[in-house]
């Protein structure tokens, strides 16, 4: 969504620059990643400015950062804008990757766009927040109980919220959300998948690592950069995942080609990390911010806060909920990763420990006004 307002904002046609053989200029990016740090609810207002407003005879852009100043002073935490950023440029590298193809093999505007978007995609990077490791306001967390309940059911094949058009797309989707959900697994995990690896009779998965797989077709290879493992498999993920090979993936022309278990609907080819940003763009902006924080690897987060909620009730020691996790996480024994997946389970049980002992604090203590 803040992709779109800012091309809106600035009268850009992404698509026709893109045709031309150009993207952004240097400034247009600053002004990008300056929206891509504003709250939404206040760039709608800033960009809600009438042509009677006495700063509407400045250039558009102009007038856009003079009533920011004015009206919205805050900033959303730096890791929020720095998601942003990765995903509008995810989003973009698939957009101009998929123009490419119209172009011959060494044809100078191929080359061209590609060195145009090349400098682009690096002003971008050097443009994200870094992350100062201080500072524990705002660092990336799971979802909230409530929203991921709402993310599964507007991802529902049959909802009539689902953003995505054509039955096979969303039936695609909605199993790849959940597999995100459900096995918390990272994207070149989950692309990297094939229908051997799961066993329908045990319910399990086996997670293979293949660097440079002579069978995957893909430029950009998805990568496991976890160990090898095997995982249960829930008899309802089962279940959806056995219709769709049997319906949607068998009928799908290319898709018998290769043994990958999520494709894509128009070519049968393997997915590509690419298509799966631009699943996850079109999913944030359909909803008007109600997703922002979406993205496969927030899921991930998301996994982990379950974990630890019922390791919690299953009255389980820390350290054999360490090694569960690093288990089923991919993670050697030793390692430290889960500390980077458990903030939100952890501040909310320091907010419970806090209030817990304020509360003994005053406990019979009369306060005077």
């Amino acid at each position: 969504m803040v992709l779109h307002l800012f091309l809106d904002s600035n009268r850009i046609d992404i698509e026709r620059r893109i045709r031309k053989g150009g993207v952004f200029r240097l400034s247009e990016l600053d002004e990008l990643v300056r929206y891509c740090r504003r709250p939404v609810a206040d760039q709608l207002k800033c960009d809600s400015i009438s042509p009677s407003h006495p700063s509407a005879r400045r250039s558009a852009a102009e007038s856009v950062r003079l009533f920011q100043r004015k009206l919205a002073p805050t900033e959303v935490a730096g890791h929020t804008a720095a998601n942003r950023i990765r995903v509008i440029r995810d989003y973009l590298d698939w957009l101009v990757r998929y123009h490419m193809a119209r172009y011959h093999p060494g044809a100078t505007e191929g080359a061209r766009l590609w060195n145009e978007w090349t400098s682009c995609k690096d002003a971008l990077g050097a443009r994200l927040p870094r992350h100062k490791g201080r500072n524990t306001i705002g660092q990336r967390e799971g979802l909230q109980p409530e929203v991921a309940e709402r993310l599964l059911n507007v991802t529902s094949p049959t909802s009539p919220e689902n953003p995505w058009k054509g039955k096979g797309t969303r039936i695609r989707n909605a199993l790849l959300v959940r597999w995100f959900y459900e096995l918390g697994l990272r994207r070149g995990e989950v692309l990297n998948v094939k229908i051997p690896d799961i066993n329908f009779q045990s319910e399990d998965l086996t997670v293979v690592r293949r660097a440079d797989d002579p069978q995957d077709p893909r430029k950009d290879q998805p990568l496991v950069k976890t160990r090898d493992r095997k995982i249960p498999l829930s008899p309802s993920l089962c279940k959806l995942t056995h219709e769709y090979i049997t319906n949607t993936r068998r009928a799908t022309e290319g898709a018998r080609r290769h043994p990958y278990l999520f494709i894509a609907m128009g070519t049968g080819a393997p997915l590509s990390l690419s298509a799966v940003n631009a699943i996850f763009a079109e999913l944030r902006n359909t909803f008007d911010g109600e997703f922002d924080a979406v993205t496969p690897h927030v899921l991930r987060h998301t996994w982990n806060d379950r974990f630890s909620d019922i390791m919690n009730n299953a009255k389980v020691s820390e350290a054999e909920e360490e090694r569960m996790r690093s288990f089923l996480m991919g993670w050697a024994p030793t390692s430290k990763t889960s500390v980077n997946y458990t903030r939100r389970h952890v501040r909310l049980k320091a907010q419970q420990v806090s209030l817990a002992m304020q509360a003994r604090q005053v406990d019979g203590v009369a306060i005077d006004d």
